[in-house]
């Protein structure tokens, strides 16, 4: 037989047969094996061959590392067959070879079943095995087996620590085994603890990981970066980026996309363009994820859509991330009906729907109050495989209650399979736009009764509810908890609920003395939110107060002027309504004219 026939011509099947029945001829004549008797692990192990033929061994290696590329399971068993067959002790690589490939590819059974009964085993082989369980979330198995590996004296590697950093939900432990080994220099070690870091928030503990790697590539250059984008960063991020360009004057596409995202408000547009000329001068704008971060960047710092739709227009073939950021662009900047017709062409391009753009493109029809076609669009989500996602879910509740339909809200929340925080909101929301503000109390206890921690904006959804329903004791009892359980400080739309509470209930002298002990007295919104209340009740005084504040803050503002005339005019007391209206004209304000939502 020639060299080449060693080699793989056509198939795993064909090498497979040669090997089987070469194997054969040498264990008939006895040339080439040499037996021994074993019974340490194996099972089937009644004898141990030891092969004198290089070439053999490559041969299996090869076939075996095919397989491994291919996924091709049913070849692989075969030469595990021929392995105990011919009972090939002693050949560690061979061994890893088979063990790899059946955790890489699912086999987790004959995984297991082969560990367990190797005779010897390396790191190689517990990293693979530790890989399979992480992969497969048995995190609390895979820790078993590193403390097992180190009972038997075997060291781990890179691989093995990084591994584990990626799965355990604390870094602190596994990277003090990175210490122990001397393995903090190691940029694939110290990747994986920044990403680690990163990802759970520690910056500062990822930084100073990153500070440890010995030789950075562009690889750990791009997880640093992105680390300090996720995390929301953009002066760190950019200093990064600077460093970088010095230290090894490469990028690629993923750098500058990463970058790109700390891009996020209107004073952030003049650094989104400087990057957006880098990537043109580098040549990467042509690459489409760069483009979709580019619109996404543009539609956030820019109050229209022009310089997104360019970019987007010079995108050869847009994928559904590049449909979804126009979509989400246009509803960032209130541009619905834009919006929805981006989503049609969309559709008519074939291009099919995911949960992200489900979750962009409903609250469209939620805005418009456009229940029909909001229906439609959950019939498509029931069609498709995202009708379960719960980002979608949450997404429809919300367009269900600002249609007005409470009932399909309320059905869509109580079928869900799991609500998270979201949810809660939404339906605490939904029900305070309805008037039944008792109901989104009950609702706020189940949510935290689940375990879930409520935020600022469901305890602002909560007080809303209250208001709405004329709550008052329970409105104090969420403002109170809000502070002093969940220890979270209010925003002037909380306080402006709370006043708004106080003041449906008449009770104006308690709302003012409130504003004033809050030290909230500096806040327009607040003043406003009183002089609404003193006008409900006719409360003549107060009102005088709350707009000689407010014209205090902000001169410019014509409603309390508007708000203090129709109180005059209430209480019959012309003069001072004409007076208000006449100080209205010379301050050259004029009272914004109305407009209807109903199409003509």
């Amino acid at each position: 037989m020639q060299k080449g026939s060693y080699r793989l011509l056509n198939s795993g099947s064909t090498q497979l047969k040669y090997l089987h029945d070469h194997l054969s001829a040498f264990s008939k004549h006895g040339t080439t094996f040499s037996t021994t008797y074993h019974t340490e692990r194996h099972p089937l192990a009644n004898s141990q061959v030891q092969s004198k033929n290089p070439r053999l061994f490559g041969q299996f290696y090869r076939v075996l590392q095919d397989c491994i590329l291919s996924g091709d399971l049913r070849a692989a068993k075969s030469v595990h067959n021929l392995l105990i067959k011919f009972n090939f002790i002693g050949f560690m690589p061979i061994w890893n070879k088979v063990l790899t490939l059946y955790c890489r590819h699912g086999n987790s059974d004959a995984a297991c079943y082969l560990f367990d009964n190797m005779s010897q085993r390396d790191v190689v082989s517990y990293n693979a095995i530790i890989s399979a369980d992480t992969r497969d979330g048995n995190v609390r198995k895979a820790v078993y087996l590193y403390s097992v590996m180190r009972e038997e004296d075997i060291y781990p590697n890179h691989i093995t620590l990084a591994t584990l950093i990626r799965a355990l939900p604390s870094g602190d432990v596994v990277h003090a085994q990175v210490v122990r080994y001397g393995l903090s220099c190691n940029e694939f070690v110290g990747s994986s603890l920044v990403d680690g870091y990163a990802k759970k928030g520690r910056l500062d503990d990822a930084i100073r990981a990153f500070g440890e790697i010995a030789a950075l590539d562009l690889v750990s250059w791009n997880i640093m970066i992105n680390g300090c984008a996720i995390n929301n960063s953009k002066d760190d991020a950019l200093r990064m980026f600077s460093w970088m360009l010095v230290e090894i004057m490469v990028l690629d596409g993923f750098t500058l996309t990463s970058v790109i995202k700390t891009c996020s408000e209107p004073k952030d547009l003049y650094c989104g363009m400087l990057l957006h000329g880098i990537a043109v001068k580098t040549g990467l704008a042509i690459e489409t994820p760069l483009c979709n971060s580019l619109i996404t960047m543009y539609s956030k710092c820019e109050e229209v859509m022009t310089s997104a739709e360019k970019i987007f227009a010079g995108i050869d073939l847009p994928n559904i991330i590049s449909w979804t950021a126009m979509v989400a662009g246009c509803m960032q900047n209130e541009q619905n009906e834009e919006a929805i017709g981006i989503y049609r062409k969309m559709l008519e391009s074939d291009v099919e729907e995911n949960h992200f753009s489900f979750a962009s493109i409903l609250p469209a029809y939620g805005n418009l109050a456009n229940l029909d076609q909001g229906r439609q669009i959950h019939a498509r989500i029931v069609k498709s495989w995202f009708g379960r996602d719960i980002s979608v879910n949450n997404a429809l509740i919300d367009m269900y209650s600002k249609c007005g339909s409470f009932a399909d809200a309320n059905l869509l929340f109580l079928t869900m399979e799991s609500h998270d925080i979201v949810s809660y909101t939404a339906m605490i929301t939904c029900f305070g736009q309805h008037g039944k503000g008792r109901e989104a109390i009950d609702i706020l206890q189940n949510m935290i009764g689940e375990g879930l921690v409520p935020d600022n904006v469901t305890f602002l959804g909560c007080l809303a509810a209250c208001s709405h329903s004329g709550l008052l004791d329970e409105g104090i009892q969420v403002f109170r908890m809000m502070v002093d359980v969940y220890h979270q400080r209010p925003a002037r739309e909380h306080f402006s609920c709370l006043i708004d509470i106080l003041g449906r209930a008449g009770r104006l002298k308690e709302a003012e003395r409130f504003i004033y002990c809050m030290g909230i007295e500096s806040d327009v919104v607040v003043w406003e939110t009183l002089l609404g209340a003193c006008s409900v009740h006719r409360e003549r005084d107060l009102a005088e107060q709350s707009a000689e504040r407010i014209k205090e803050l902000q001169p410019e503002r014509h409603g309390p002027c508007v708000l203090l005339a129709n109180i005059y005019a209430d209480r019959e007391l012309w003069e001072d309504k004409g007076a208000v209206r006449e100080r209205l004209g010379a301050g050259g304000l004029r009272k914004e004219a109305g407009h209807s939502m109903i199409a003509q």
